[in-house]
């Protein structure tokens, strides 16, 4: 009988297989969850309101990053440190400048923000930041900070001293098309507001060193009578505000960005307006003025009263207002500005439109050296010689009911008006100022007879034929002024501004028969006439004088 031999086998057991396996699994997940595990941070908060641990997300431009894990309440309760854990990627960028803030919905009267948060919840975003100190705490930011100036486009900062409503994300307008947006608005040291605002790279070439910036209230009415305007922006600026320029040359040098203290102005009056000239007027508080009256020159505006203010006496305001800065020549120390309000007398209401406008102020420029202080007169200068036409002189005993504008006329047509009244030097006579309107001054010669026609010139008695006579109704109800030429041999030579004639009170019968043949005219055609007609009368007798009181 053969004895067994025993023989040990040699290599693994199969018995073994499994959890060798299963030992190089578990070292492979470990490892795994070793080189991609997070990166833990703590970030400090006010209010965990909204925020759930293991579900609370960290997004970065829409992508999370993190994962809130737990709360931890401070020793001191007054803040909140929540736990997070950042994916690995992360970890070199997390410096000591990153930001974070926590996104939920906000509803006011101005802005509707963290829409996306009614779905998904509050979340944190996060900023990372530039520093090259890498941190592991941080405290959140209590609203969402301004974009960065790194961000794509053109950056600018508005400098204002007015208060302003207006929030970052409100847009900024140019013609009314959405460019860019408002970025920040800060509170400066001196009491005046920086506000930033980002103009998209697409846009940026709309700006310039000659743009304008304004606010926009998003519904403005102007109602300076007779025109009524009604601007209206976009919906999203009628909500929340917003900021609007415009451009007025295109060819001016570029904008550097990150420019800082570009004015921002309250409309686009004021923007328009921005470099016009300063006055300072003083004027009694019975003429009717107000903080936006106009000056006139002309009849066009260059204009207006910007502020007023009460003096110490009660009587007197010391108002600041602006004049186009194209127009400075005209403010000289003898420049004579005046306030135009609406009059009543027997012939009617002057100055209508001022019931409507409210008063304003008419200017006569001087020839004195300049002046940025005036003193407002009641009424208009005497004597106003006006740009154009034939400015004469009349001398008459008494005013009677003649004044300002009242009408001039030959053969029953107004070829003039007066311009203003005053004593003489002496007190004995009443001169009055009169213009000749250009095309009629060729009517005009130094032999031309005038008379007052204000109301009705009665001739004869009971025993004689009784004549009634007058130029037109106007002049019955207000007062006028008559002119009559000689014929061609009696007439006289043509005259020049200033030259004075006797005002009579009633008219001698030949002057109505008078009926000279005379050219009406542009004034090239009436020099040349004037000059063949002087021509001819070289060698006649020199004539007499015009006739004086």
């Amino acid at each position: 009988m053969e004895t067994a031999v025993i023989k040990t086998k040699k290599g693994i057991s199969p018995i073994w297989i499994l959890p060798i396996v299963a030992i190089i699994i578990g070292l492979g997940l470990l490892y795994k969850d070793y080189t991609e595990s997070g990166y833990m941070v703590t970030v400090q908060i006010k209010d965990a309101s909204g925020l759930t641990a293991g579900k609370t997300q960290v997004m970065f431009k829409g992508l999370p990053v993190g994962i809130l894990k737990s709360f931890t309440v401070s020793p001191d309760l007054l803040s909140i440190d929540a736990k997070i854990e950042m994916v690995k990627q992360s970890e070199d960028k997390l410096t000591k400048d990153t930001q974070f803030w926590i996104v939920r919905p906000e509803f006011s009267t101005n802005r509707i923000t963290g829409l996306d948060t009614l779905v998904s919840g509050s979340y944190f975003e996060i900023r990372p930041g530039t520093d090259k100190e890498l941190a592991n705490s941080f405290v959140a930011l209590e609203e969402a900070p301004p974009l960065s100036t790194r961000v794509p486009g053109l950056h600018l900062s508005l400098s204002s001293n007015d208060a302003i409503a207006l929030t970052p994300g409100s847009p900024v307008l140019f013609k009314k098309i959405e460019v860019g947006e408002i970025v920040a608005n800060t509170l400066q040291n001196d009491g005046s507001i920086l506000t930033r605002i980002l103009i998209y790279p697409k846009f940026t070439s709309h700006v310039n060193s000659s743009s304008l910036f304004f606010l926009s209230s998003g519904i403005q009415l102007d109602a300076n009578l007779p025109k009524i305007s009604l601007r209206i922006d976009p919906l999203k600026t009628i909500i929340r505000g917003g900021i609007s320029f415009v451009t007025p040359d295109n060819a001016a040098k570029p904008i550097e960005d990150n420019t800082v203290s570009i004015p921002l102005y309250e409309n686009l009056a004021a923007a328009q307006h921005s470099d016009d000239i300063e006055i300072e007027l003083t004027f009694s508080v019975e003429h009717g003025l107000n903080a936006d009256s106009e000056i006139r020159y002309n009849g066009i505006k260059i204009g207006a009263i910007r502020s007023m203010k009460l003096a110490d006496d009660m009587k007197t305001i010391h108002a600041t207002a602006f004049i186009n800065k194209s127009l400075e020549h005209l403010l000289r120390s003898n420049t004579y500005i005046w306030s135009v309000n609406a009059r009543f007398s027997a012939d009617g209401i002057s100055n209508l439109t001022t019931l409507l406008k409210g008063a304003h102020l008419a200017l006569i420029p001087g020839d004195g050296k300049p002046s940025r202080k005036f003193t407002i007169h009641s009424n208009r200068p005497a004597n106003m010689t006006v740009s154009k036409g034939l400015n004469l002189v009349l001398e008459t005993d008494r005013l009677g009911s003649l004044g300002y504008d009242k009408p001039v006329y030959y053969r029953q047509v107004q070829v003039g008006h007066t311009t203003g009244y005053e004593l003489s030097a002496t007190g004995q006579t009443v001169l009055i100022y009169l213009n000749i309107h250009e095309p009629y001054v060729n009517l005009i010669r130094e032999n031309t007879k005038f008379w007052n026609t204000s109301g009705l010139r009665i001739k004869g008695g009971l025993m004689t034929e009784m004549k009634i006579s007058t130029e037109s109704l106007a002049a019955i109800i207000g007062g006028g002024v008559s002119l009559s030429t000689p014929d061609e041999e009696e007439m006289g030579k043509a005259v020049t501004d200033g030259y004075h004639f006797t005002l009579h009170n009633d008219p001698d019968d030949k002057w109505l028969n008078w009926s000279p043949a005379l050219e009406i005219g542009s004034p090239d055609r009436l020099i040349e006439i004037r000059q063949k007609q002087d021509d001819k009368r070289q060698s006649a007798p020199v004539p007499q004088q015009s006739e004086h009181l």
